[in-house]
């Protein structure tokens, strides 16, 4: 595999890890537990690493088609699990 593979594959997984922690931070807040603050900050830092990651200006070998491709394959929203 590629860089770029490995890039476009880890952009992939930390989408997905992203809509995963927004509903456990709202689990967390429905359920009153402090927790939901940690959870958020460590949201954050993984929200700017995508964020990063996903600048073209920032990772050269992932190009806008690649972008697209990856938004193609997840539209955000984890369902049924």
């Amino acid at each position: 595999m590629t860089k770029r593979d490995h890039l476009m594959r880890a952009t992939i997984k930390l989408e997905e890890a992203i809509a995963k922690l927004r509903i456990a931070k709202q689990e967390l807040l429905h359920a009153r537990s402090d927790q939901h603050v940690r959870l958020a900050l460590a949201l954050a830092e993984i929200e700017e690493i995508y964020d990063i990651l996903t600048d073209p200006a920032c990772t050269p070998e992932i190009v806008e088609a690649d972008l697209d491709e990856i938004r193609g394959d997840f539209c955000g929203e984890v369902t049924g699990q």
